[in-house]
């Protein structure tokens, strides 16, 4: 009894629990490693909530020491600031980002960033660019990628020398206040600081202007350079493949704006953005690892060029071997040319029929070529022409009916023609003919519109284009696509406008896929044991620069507890029924990041559900 004992505490201890695997993540810290570790101490807590089977630490530290630690591989993955990414790749050989960070302000995500140049607003003769030849300009150190950096490009682009650069530390409000000050008469810092510091009570607007500032759609920000995008999340070489995925999916499944995001005073993370700007810069700029020139030697062409060299030497090889065996060849030339003619007739006719054999198959294949193609075709839009003639067969029917009819009856009215026209004949065959091409014409109008609608909605769901659309025309032509597959289920979709139509200058693609998940998502689980029900899609104004869209079905409803979870990733209540948990979690994501907006739900159980869209008339600017 005693031995089992024993089996049974040696399992609990080497269970799963003492199994977790210890994971650091470094974070460079620019206002102190204490406040620093404090600010992104949420995250940590959120990474081991969504990957229990690892314990994630966040360390906050200088820069010297985030090199030193990648270096000693004391860190697993680092959060860093885009020029220090540059330079850690080419020193340590990083593969591309899991995420880029997307910071926030009042709500909406920024995912890029730039330089601000700054001065006294009562320097009249500071304006652009040109004016800042040979003036004096503060900075936090020169090796700050938007605190000097991305200025001094932009000087260097426009030809124009500055004047004398002081670093003032870590700290750029510093930078500002020696402008304030009179120390200096330009300062360098990144985009945001003044506003940040405008809300902070530290600074007066009123006492400094922008110079060269840049409008950039979207940008809240005030800001005198090209926009280069925000800090990168990367792992390690070290790190298996394998946690490497399932940390860019824990990342990129951080709710936008919510209750993590706002702790760390972030929005979230998207994909990953192109740092090529970045290095760009940094190459022009010959800021390291760009400042020294490397250095070619006599190995290095050999490792590059291997194959060449090798090539060339053969070359040189056969080149003399052939020089010297020509004068024995030249003898045997002479003794095969009596009969070299009829040896180049037979190669020339065997050559002819290889090249006939060979046209024949290229052209076999070809055809094969354009067969596969034109399947894929006609698999790519078999289920689009099943909707489309279902839904066009009415209206064509109609049209065929009534000109079949009209046929029959201008023959019955050219033999009473021949026997003899009367007033209530012809009045008869008039109105008939009217009522015909009447209906003839109302059914081509409706087949018409119906082909339009399709090919304005494929067209938009095929791409992401931005531009300016009409929000009823777009969701009339949403609701008509799905008007076939509802008809099967006994649902019916009606569009309700309280306050008119109104024109957006968005993404009609994602708009059209987050409708049509909510009408399918009602569909799905709201009538799961109904025969039939009513979707109603209310739109309304929010305000002068928003509009609402309400998505209403009088379903099922949803539980309380399942209310606070409806827009997780991977959460269901069809695990095994067709639900892969993904659809609202997918509705929000594109509502929140390509729409800029948010969405909400509400619920009775019992009395079906309402889902809140809120989206700007104008979509922000994306990176």
């Amino acid at each position: 009894m005693g031995w089992r004992l024993a089996w049974v505490v040696l399992l609990i201890w080497c269970g799963p629990g003492f199994a977790k695997e210890a994971l650091n993540i470094g974070v460079l810290a620019f206002r102190g490693e204490a406040e620093t570790t404090a600010k992104w101490k949420p995250l940590e807590t959120y990474l081991n909530v969504a990957l229990p089977e690892y314990v994630f630490t966040v360390k906050a530290l200088q820069l010297e020491s985030l090199r030193e630690a990648v270096r000693s591989t004391q860190v697993d993955l680092i959060i860093t600031q885009p020029a220090e990414y540059v330079r850690m790749t080419h020193e340590n050989g990083f593969s591309s980002p899991l995420a880029t960070l997307l910071n926030s302000h009042n709500g909406k995500p920024v995912r890029v960033f730039g330089g601000t140049i700054v001065t006294r607003a009562d320097q009249t003769r500071i304006n652009v660019l040109a004016d800042l030849k040979k003036r004096t300009v503060a900075v936090s150190e020169k090796r700050s990628f938007a605190g000097y950096q991305l200025q001094a490009y932009a000087l260097k682009n426009a030809n124009v020398p500055m004047g004398d650069v002081t670093e003032v530390g870590m700290s750029q409000e510093d930078s500002i206040r020696a402008v304030l000050n009179g120390k200096s008469e330009v300062a360098f810092v990144r985009s945001g600081l003044i506003e940040s510091m405008a809300e902070d009570g530290q600074l007066d607007l009123t006492q400094i202007k922008v110079v060269n500032q840049q409008q950039f759609q979207g940008y809240p920000f005030a800001v005198s350079t090209a926009l280069y995008p925000e800090w990168p999340v990367v792992a390690l070489p070290h790190l298996r493949e394998g946690i490497a995925a399932r940390l860019a999916g824990a990342l990129l499944s951080l709710p936008h704006q919510e209750a993590v995001a706002r702790q760390i005073g972030i929005a979230g993370f998207s994909v990953p953005s192109d740092y090529e700007p970045v290095r760009a810069v940094m190459r022009a700029m010959k800021v390291p690892p760009f400042d020294v020139a490397s250095r070619i030697s006599l190995m290095d062409v050999w490792h590059e060029y291997r194959a060449l060299i090798l090539v060339v030497l053969a070359s040189m090889i056969a080149i003399a071997v052939f020089a010297a065996r020509s004068t024995l060849l030249s003898q045997r030339l002479r003794d095969l040319n009596e009969n070299l003619e009829t040896r180049i007739v037979d190669r020339t006719s065997e050559l002819a029929a290889r090249n006939a054999d060979l046209a024949k198959t290229l052209e076999e294949l070809n055809l094969t070529r354009d067969e596969l193609v034109e399947s894929a075709k006609l698999a790519a839009l078999g289920s689009m022409v099943a909707g489309i003639a279902h839904e066009l067969n009415t209206p064509i029917g109609n049209g065929l009916t009534v000109a079949t009819t009209l046929e029959g009856r201008i023959r019955e009215f050219k033999k009473e023609l021949a026997a003899g026209l009367r007033r209530s004949t012809l009045d008869a065959f008039v109105a008939d003919a009217s009522m015909g091409s009447d209906i003839l014409v109302r059914s081509l109008h409706k087949a018409g519109a119906l082909v339009a609608s399709f090919k304005q909605v494929a067209a938009d769901q095929a791409s992401s284009q931005r531009r300016k659309f009409k929000l009823h025309d777009t969701l009339t032509e949403v609701i008509m696509t799905l008007n076939p597959t509802l008809r099967r289920t006994g649902c019916e979709v009606k569009l309700v406008e309280t306050q008119g139509d109104c024109e957006l200058d968005s993404y009609p693609g994602p708009l059209g896929q987050i409708v049509t998940n909510l009408i399918n998502n009602s569909v799905f689980h709201g009538y799961e044991d109904s025969e039939s029900g009513e979707i109603r899609i209310i739109v309304s104004r929010d305000g002068p620069e928003l509009v609402k869209i309400e998505v209403c079905d009088d379903g099922a409803g949803i539980t309380p507890e399942n209310l606070a979870r409806i827009f997780e990733p991977f959460f269901t209540t069809r695990l095994g029924k067709g639900g892969s948990g993904l659809g609202l979690s997918i509705v929000r994501n594109m509502v929140v990041g390509a729409l800029g907006g948010k969405i909400s739900v509400a619920s009775t159980l019992g009395k079906g559900a309402i889902f809140t869209v809120t989206i700007p008339l104008m979509a922000p600017a994306t990176a």
